[in-house]
C-alpha cells in the first residue's frame, strides 16, 4: 500500500456502481461531446447508463456501529507499516491515531520519554493524547524523579484514559492529575518507594489521596505484595468510598515469624468484613506468596505451615463463593552471560525498579495451578491438593498481552465461581 493507491480494504468501503452525488454518467458525457451513439451501440449504451446509476441500496459497512468499524479497519491495516499510513491523507492519518493511541504500552525509560514529548507538543483537540484509554507503564528499567514526573504528565494528560497499570500508587495522588475517571486500575505493589513516595509525605497523607479519580472504579488489581505493610482496609481508603467496585485482587505473603501472625489475622478479618459489606463485589481474588525467594536447588518452596494464612483463608472461601485464592510462585528470568551460560540468581533478588545497575535476570510473581477443592492455586504438596489442568501465568509484567491479546485475568478465574470444578 502506497500514499497513491488505496488499500483494497478502503476501497471496499465505496461500492464500485455508486457514484458522487450530481456526477454526469460516462454516456451523456459522450452524447455531448459528438454525434449521437449509432442504433446498433445503443443498447450497449444503456447498459453503461444503468451500470453507472446510484444504487438503490446502501453500503452495508454504513450501518455497523462505529467501533465495530474501528476494529474492522484495525485488522484490515495490521499488516501495513504506521509511515505508510501516515502519509496516505490528513483526514485518514486522524482516524489511524485513534487506532494507534487506544493503547499505550511503556515498557522502556526511552518510550516514556517519547510519548511524554507526544503529548506535551500536541495541543489540538485531535491529538493523539485524546484518544488514549489504555495505558500499561511496565519498564524494568530503574525509575528517576524525572521519570515520576514525565509519568504524571502523561496521566494528566489523557482525558479519555479508563484502564491503567502503573508500577506503584503514588502517581495518582498527584496534583496534576485532575479530569480522569478511571475504570480499572493494575498495580505492581502498594507501597511509596522511591521515587513514587505521593505529595503530602506518605505518614502525612489524606486518607484517600486518589478518590476523585476513582469514582466509577470497578476493578483493582494489585499484583505483588510490597515491603511495607498496608491492610487490606488501609489499601482500599488510598482510592476513596469505592462504591462502583465489582473486582478486587490483593496479595498477602506467608510469614514464618511468630511477629508477623497478628497481621495475618487483621488481613482475613478485613478480608471478611470487605466480603460482607460489600454485596456489589462480585470477585475478590488473595494471591498467596512464599516467605522466602526461591532456592534453585529446591524443587517447590513450601507455602503452608503451622501458622499459615491460607489455611484460614481457605476456610473464609468456604463461606463465600467470590473469594478465590491463588498460590503466587517464583519465576526466574535469565539472561546468557559473556560464556553462553545462563546466570542464575541465587541470592536476594535486586530491585526491578530501581537501582543504579541492570540485573542479570528479574523475578517476576506467576499464580500457576488452582486447587479444586479450596480454590486455591498451589505447586506444593504440602496440602496435598488436587491440580487443575489449565496452568497459567499472570503477573504484573504481562499486562501488556493481557490487553493486547485478550486475556483476561479477571474472565479466567471468574468461570471457578460460576462453575464448580469437579475433581479430578
Amino acid at each position: 500500500m502506497n500514499a497513491h493507491r488505496p488499500h483494497p480494504f478502503l476501497q471496499s468501503m465505496v461500492p464500485l456502481n455508486t457514484r458522487l452525488p450530481g456526477a454526469i454518467p460516462s454516456a451523456q458525457v459522450q452524447r455531448t461531446r459528438g454525434l449521437p451513439f449509432p442504433r446498433k451501440s445503443r443498447p450497449r449504451a444503456a447498459r453503461s447508463t444503468a451500470l453507472s446509476a446510484p444504487s438503490s441500496r446502501p453500503s452495508p459497512l454504513l450501518a455497523i456501529p462505529t467501533e465495530i468499524g474501528l476494529e474492522i479497519m484495525e485488522l484490515a491495516l495490521i499488516a501495513t507499516p504506521a509511515t505508510t499510513l501516515a502519509v496516505v491523507s490528513k483526514q485518514f492519518n486522524a482516524l489511524v491515531c485513534k487506532i494507534f493511541y487506544k493503547t499505550v504500552v511503556l515498557d522502556h525509560p526511552a518510550r516514556i520519554a517519547l510519548f511524554h514529548r507526544t503529548v506535551r507538543s500536541a495541543t489540538s483537540p485531535e491529538s493523539p493524547r485524546t484518544h488514549v484509554r489504555t495505558l500499561a507503564v511496565t519498564s524494568r528499567w530503574h525509575y528517576t524523579t524525572e521519570t515520576r514526573t514525565m509519568l504524571e504528565e502523561i496521566v494528566g494528560a489523557c482525558p479519555a484514559l479508563r484502564l491503567l497499570t502503573l508500577p506503584r500508587p503514588g502517581i495518582l495522588a498527584s496534583p496534576i492529575i485532575s479530569g480522569i475517571q478511571l475504570v480499572e486500575v493494575t498495580l505492581q505493589k502498594f507501597d511509596a518507594e522511591t521515587p513514587f513516595e505521593w505529595d503530602p509525605q506518605f505518614a502525612q497523607a489524606v486518607d484517600d489521596p486518589a478518590a476523585h479519580l476513582c469514582q466509577k472504579l470497578t476493578h483493582l488489581r494489585i499484583c505483588e505484595p510490597s515491603a511495607v505493610w498496608h491492610s487490606p482496609l488501609a489499601t482500599l481508603e488510598f482510592f476513596g468510598a469505592l462504591e462502583n467496585l465489582t473486582h478486587l485482587a490483593l496479595t498477602r505473603r506467608v510469614y514464618l515469624r511468630s511477629e508477623m501472625n497478628a497481621n495475618d489475622s487483621v488481613f482475613v478479618r478485613e478480608i471478611r468484613a470487605i466480603l460482607g459489606s460489600r454485596p456489589a463485589l462480585q470477585m475478590l481474588v488473595v494471591s498467596v506468596f512464599p516467605a522466602r525467594w526461591p532456592d534453585p536447588t529446591r524443587a517447590a518452596c513450601s507455602l503452608c505451615s503451622v501458622h499459615c494464612i491460607c489455611r484460614a483463608l481457605g476456610r473464609a472461601a468456604e463461606t463465600d463463593a467470590r473469594l478465590v485464592i491463588l498460590f503466587a510462585g517464583w519465576n526466574t528470568l535469565v539472561e546468557q552471560n559473556e560464556f553462553g551460560f545462563p546466570d542464575f540468581i541465587t541470592t536476594a533478588p535486586p530491585a526491578a525498579n530501581h537501582g543504579p545497575w541492570r540485573p542479570a535476570g528479574s523475578m517476576s510473581f506467576w499464580e500457576n495451578w488452582r486447587i479444586s477443592d479450596k480454590r486455591v492455586v498451589s505447586v506444593t504438596a504440602g496440602w496435598e491438593p488436587e491440580i487443575l489442568r489449565d496452568a497459567v501465568r499472570w503477573t504484573y509484567l504481562t499486562a501488556p498481552n493481557e490487553i493486547l491479546n485478550g486475556h483476561n485475568f479477571w474472565d479466567h478465574w471468574s468461570k471457578f465461581i460460576q462453575h464448580p470444578v469437579e475433581r479430578i
